[in-house]
C-alpha cells in the first residue's frame, strides 16, 4: 500500500462518526463513601487551580475508565393504589391480598375478603363481602363478589345494596345529600365514573333491609345526578299499589329534573271549594332558575290555575313570583229585587237566585338585583283583581282577613352617607266585600335625596337631610285627588353633647313643602266629613326646633342568696320637648297622602321611664370545652352572664297646644305627627293636654317562658285603647301560647267620631315539627269576643317515618256572610324526596311556617 493512501484511510477512520458506544466524561461509578477522618483535606489541584476531591480519581493512572450501565426505572404512570390484607404476595405484576383487605385508589376504599390486582392493566377482583365507599356522588356498594378496571372507572358487581349520598362517618352513617337514595339489585354495572345501570332491582330513599316503599324495575339508569326507569312497579308496606311508565328522580342535592309532579288525588273536601284534584308541571328552566305551573278542580266552583317562578342569582339577587286564580262559574245567592210602585201602592219585592262570580287573581312578586355594591333594585309587587276572591279562597287565616294589598319597587344607591332613590308605590286597601269600597294610594314615581346624619366640617354640629319629588294620586269613594305634585325640603341641625353620664341633644330644623293641589275639608258635616277637591296651590312652612334629655342611669345591685343569684335594678329615664310652628290652620288643607302630610304644629314634651331588671348567678358554672372535652375530658369553668328578664317602659306626652295650632277638626278622627309617634291607636278627637298613657311590659324570668303585655290607657276617655298580651312556654319539642288582642280606637262614621271595638284571643298548641320523624301536632285557633263566634281553627296531626309520612288535618273558618261556616278536610301522604299525594300545603297547613318570626 502506498503511504498516501495509508495516510487518508486512517484520517478517515478517525474523524468519521463513530457507530459505537461514546466514552462517557467522568463516567466512573462513584466509589462507596469513606468515613469523615480518611477523606476529610484530601483533595488534589490541577494545573488550572482548580481543586478536585481525590475521591473521584481512579485508583491507578492506567485503570481504564469504563462507565457501568444502570437500568433506568419506568416513570411512574397512572394513579398510586394503597393496598393492606392479613396476607400479601406479588406474582410479576399480580398482587394477591387475602384477609381483611383494604384497598385504596383515589378517593375510593374497597374492603373484601380477596382482592386480586394487576397494576399493568389496573384489572381488579374482589371476593367476599365487597364493599366499595367513596367517589364524587358518596357512592356505597355492598355486593357478593365483583371485577373492575380502575382506570376505566368500570365494574361489575353482583347481588347488590348501596347508596348514594349517604356518607360512612367514624361513627355512624351520616347524610351527605337532602336527597339520599337507596337501591339494590342481581348486577350493578358501572360504565363510567358516577355512572351505573342496576338489572332486576329497586330503588327507595327508604332505609334497608326493610324500606317502607320501593319502585321494582328490569333496569335503573343511575347517571349525571337521576336515576330513571321505565315499567316500574311502587310498592308500599310490601304491597304493590301502581304502574309507572317513566318516572326521573334525583340522586344528589343539586339535581332537579322537568317533569310532573305527584297529583293531587280527589280525596280533600271543603264545603266551599268542594273535592279537590289537581296536577302540576316543574320545569328547571336553567341551574339558576325553575318555574311550577299547574292547575287544581274546585268541584263545586271550577278551575284554579296556579304557580310560581323562582330565580337565585349570585349574591342577593333573587326573584319570586306567584300567582293563584280561580275562573269561578259562581255561587247561587239570594237577590231581592224592589218594584217602584204607583204613589199610594206598597212596593213590590222579588226575591230570587242568581250566580254570584267570586273568582279573581293574586299574584305577588319579590325580587332583589344588585347592579353594583352601592346600588340595587328590590321590592315586592302585588296584584288582586277581588277582595271576596282572597276572603273566600285563602286558606291562610291571617291573609285571608287582610284587607291590604302594597306594592313597592325601589333603586337605591347609597354612598359615603348621601343616599338617592327612585320608587314607585301603590296601597291598597278594602273597606268591605263590596267592590268600588275602597282607597287607593298612588306614587308614581317618589323621587328622594336622604344625607345620613354627619359632621358639619370640623366643628361639633351634625346635619342631615331629608327631600323628595311626588307624584301623587289617592281615590276613595267620594274622594279623588289625582295628579298631585308635592316637593318637600327638611334639613336638620344637632349639637350631641354628652357629660358626665348625661346625654343632650339639641337640634333645629326647617321645613318646607310645595303642593300642586290641596283640599277644602267638610266642618260642617254637609257632605259626610269627605273633604272637597282644590286645584289651588299650597305652601307648608315650619321651623322646627328640639331638645333631648338623657340622664344617667340608676342601676342597684340586690343579692338573692337564697337563690344563689344577683339582682340588677337600672331606671332609666328621657324626656324630649320639641317644638314646630308656622303651620297653623293651613294643616287642614293639605291632602293627605302619607305621613309626610299630616304635620302640624305642636309645643309639646315627652316623659319616659324606662325599668331593667337583670339576673345573674353569684357562682360561675362548670362547662365543657370541646376541645377539653375530645382530648383531656376535664371540664372547665364558664363565667356568670347576666340576662335581662324583665322591663317596664311608661310614656306619656303632654302637650303645651292642645289645639295644635288650629289643625284639629272637633269630632273627628285627627292623625297627627306628633301622635303617631307615640302609639298606633288614634285617639285625637278635640283638644287635650295629656296624651294616653302606654305602658310596655317584657317578661323572661323563667327559661323559654316570654311574655310581651302592651297596653294605652287614655284617662279622658278613663278607659284602655289596646290591650295585647303575647305569651309562650316551650319544653323539649313542645310549644304552648296565646296572644290576646283589645281594642277600642277611634273611627269615623258619616263624618261624626265614633268607637270601633275588638277583641280577640287567639291560642296555639305545636308538638314537635312537620317533618320530624315520629308524631307532631298543631292547632291554633281565633276567637272574637265582640262576635261571640270561633273565626278560624285548625288541628293537623303528622305521623312521619323514615322516609314517608301521613297528615290529617281539618280547618273551619266562618267570617261572616261572606265565608260563613266553611269547614275543610285535609290529608297527605308524603314520600321523602319525591312529593305528596294529597293537599297539604304550606299555605292550608295548621303548622307554623319556619320562615317567619316566632309566634311569641
Amino acid at each position: 500500500m502506498r503511504p498516501r493512501n495509508l495516510v487518508c484511510i486512517t484520517l478517515l477512520i478517525l474523524c468519521h462518526l463513530q457507530v459505537k458506544g461514546q466514552t462517557l466524561t467522568n463516567g466512573l461509578p462513584p466509589q462507596q463513601a469513606q468515613p469523615a477522618s480518611a477523606t476529610a483535606g484530601d483533595s488534589t489541584s490541577n494545573n488550572d487551580g482548580v481543586t478536585a476531591d481525590s475521591s473521584s480519581l481512579p485508583d491507578e493512572p492506567g485503570q481504564e475508565i469504563i462507565p457501568v450501565a444502570q437500568p433506568e426505572t419506568a416513570p411512574p404512570q397512572g394513579v398510586p393504589a394503597e393496598a393492606s390484607a392479613d396476607t400479601q404476595n406479588w406474582a410479576g405484576n399480580i398482587w394477591t391480598g387475602t384477609g381483611r383487605v383494604e384497598f385504596h385508589y383515589r378517593d375510593y376504599v374497597l374492603h373484601a375478603d380477596k382482592v386480586t390486582y394487576n397494576r399493568l392493566t389496573t384489572e381488579l377482583e374482589a371476593e367476599g363481602h365487597v364493599q366499595v365507599a367513596g367517589g364524587p356522588n358518596d357512592v356505597l356498594i355492598n355486593a357478593d363478589h365483583g371485577d373492575m378496571q380502575l382506570n376505566m372507572h368500570t365494574g361489575r358487581f353482583y347481588k347488590v345494596t348501596g347508596s348514594q349520598g349517604l356518607r360512612a362517618g367514624p361513627r355512624s352513617i351520616v347524610y351527605s345529600t337532602a336527597t339520599p337514595f337507596m337501591f339494590s339489585g342481581r348486577v350493578l354495572i358501572q360504565t363510567g365514573e358516577g355512572n351505573y345501570r342496576l338489572i332486576d332491582g329497586t330503588m327507595t330513599n327508604c332505609r334497608l333491609p326493610q324500606p317502607d316503599w320501593v319502585l321494582i324495575s328490569k333496569a335503573i339508569d343511575m347517571s349525571n345526578g337521576e336515576a330513571s326507569t321505565r315499567n316500574s312497579i311502587f310498592k308500599f308496606l310490601g304491597v304493590p299499589l301502581f304502574y309507572l311508565p317513566y318516572l326521573r328522580h334525583p340522586t344528589d342535592d343539586t339535581g332537579r329534573e322537568s317533569g310532573f309532579l305527584v297529583p293531587i288525588l280527589p280525596g280533600n273536601y271543603s264545603s266551599i271549594k268542594g273535592l279537590v284534584t289537581g296536577e302540576q308541571f316543574y320545569w328547571v328552566i336553567s341551574r339558576s332558575m325553575d318555574m311550577i305551573v299547574g292547575t287544581e278542580y274546585y268541584s263545586k266552583r271550577g278551575w284554579a290555575p296556579n304557580g310560581d317562578f323562582r330565580y337565585k342569582g349570585p349574591g342577593q339577587d333573587a326573584l319570586t313570583v306567584r300567582w293563584n286564580a280561580l275562573l269561578d262559574r259562581g255561587i247561587e245567592e239570594a237577590v231581592t229585587t224592589t218594584t217602584p210602585a204607583p204613589p199610594g201602592q206598597p212596593t213590590t219585592s222579588t226575591t230570587s237566585e242568581e250566580l254570584v262570580n267570586q273568582g279573581g287573581v293574586d299574584v305577588v312578586a319579590l325580587g332583589r338585583k344588585d347592579l353594583t355594591p352601592e346600588t340595587r333594585v328590590a321590592g315586592i309587587a302585588e296584584y288582586l283583581s277581588s277582595y271576596v276572591y282572597r276572603l273566600v279562597f285563602n286558606d291562610n287565616y291571617s291573609q285571608a282577613t287582610s284587607s291590604e294589598v302594597s306594592s313597592d319597587i325601589s333603586l337605591t344607591h347609597s354612598h359615603s352617607g348621601f343616599v338617592p332613590s327612585a320608587s314607585l308605590d301603590r296601597f291598597q286597601t278594602f273597606a268591605s266585600s263590596t267592590n268600588g269600597d275602597e282607597a287607593r294610594i298612588i306614587h308614581l314615581p317618589n323621587v328622594r335625596y336622604d344625607v345620613l346624619e354627619r359632621p358639619l366640617g370640623a366643628s361639633p354640629l351634625y346635619w342631615s337631610m331629608g327631600s323628595s319629588l311626588d307624584y301623587l294620586s289617592r281615590s276613595e269613594p267620594h274622594f279623588h285627588a289625582r295628579n298631585v305634585g308635592r316637593f318637600d325640603f327638611y334639613p336638620h341641625l344637632s349639637l350631641p353633647l354628652n357629660a358626665g353620664g348625661w346625654s343632650v341633644v339639641p337640634e333645629v330644623a326647617l321645613r318646607d313643602t310645595f303642593y300642586t293641589g290641596s283640599q277644602i275639608p267638610d266642618l260642617t258635616g254637609t257632605h259626610d266629613g269627605t273633604p272637597t277637591i282644590s286645584h289651588a296651590a299650597l305652601n307648608r312652612r315650619d321651623v322646627e326646633a328640639g331638645i333631648d334629655i338623657r340622664p344617667p342611669a340608676i342601676e342597684r345591685d340586690f343579692s338573692l342568696s337564697g337563690w344563689n343569684h344577683e339582682l340588677r335594678h337600672v331606671i332609666e329615664s328621657e324626656l324630649s320637648y320639641r317644638y314646630v310652628g308656622g303651620i297653623g290652620q293651613q294643616a287642614q288643607n293639605v291632602l293627605l297622602v302619607d305621613t309626610s302630610d299630616i304635620a302640624t304644629d305642636t309645643n309639646e314634651a315627652t316623659a319616659s321611664v324606662t325599668q331593667r331588671f337583670y339576673l345573674r348567678p353569684l357562682n360561675a358554672k362548670p362547662c365543657t370545652d370541646d376541645a377539653a372535652s375530645q382530648q383531656t375530658k376535664e371540664a372547665s369553668t364558664c363565667p356568670a352572664h347576666s340576662r335581662e328578664w324583665a322591663s317596664w317602659q311608661l310614656a306619656a306626652k303632654f302637650f303645651l297646644d292642645p289645639d295644635f295650632g288650629g289643625a284639629i277638626i272637633p269630632d273627628r278622627r285627627n292623625v297627627f305627627d306628633s301622635t303617631l309617634d307615640l302609639t298606633g291607636v288614634a285617639f285625637l278627637t278635640g283638644q287635650r293636654n295629656l296624651s294616653p298613657i302606654i305602658s310596655r311590659m317584657r317578661f323572661e324570668a323563667v327559661p323559654n317562658l316570654r311574655i310581651e303585655w302592651d297596653m294605652d290607657f287614655d284617662p279622658k276617655a278613663g278607659r284602655l285603647q289596646s290591650d295585647n298580651v303575647f305569651a309562650g312556654y316551650s319544653w323539649g319539642d313542645t310549644t304552648v301560647g296565646v296572644t290576646h288582642a283589645m281594642l277600642n280606637a277611634v273611627d269615623e262614621n258619616n263624618g261624626a267620631a265614633s268607637t270601633i271595638q275588638s277583641q280577640q284571643v287567639q291560642p296555639f298548641l305545636s308538638i314537635g315539627k312537620q317533618n320530624r320523624v315520629g308524631f307532631n301536632f298543631a292547632a291554633n285557633g281565633g276567637y272574637d269576643f265582640v262576635l261571640g263566634q270561633f273565626q278560624y281553627w285548625g288541628a293537623q296531626a303528622v305521623y312521619n317515618w323514615d322516609c314517608c309520612g301521613l297528615t290529617m288535618g281539618y280547618k273551619s273558618f266562618d267570617l261572616g256572610t261572606i265565608r260563613g261556616d266553611d269547614h275543610e278536610y285535609l290529608w297527605s301522604f308524603t314520600f321523602a324526596n319525591f312529593g305528596s299525594v294529597g293537599d297539604v300545603r304550606r299555605s292550608n297547613s295548621v303548622f307554623r311556617d319556619p320562615t317567619l318570626p316566632p309566634a311569641y
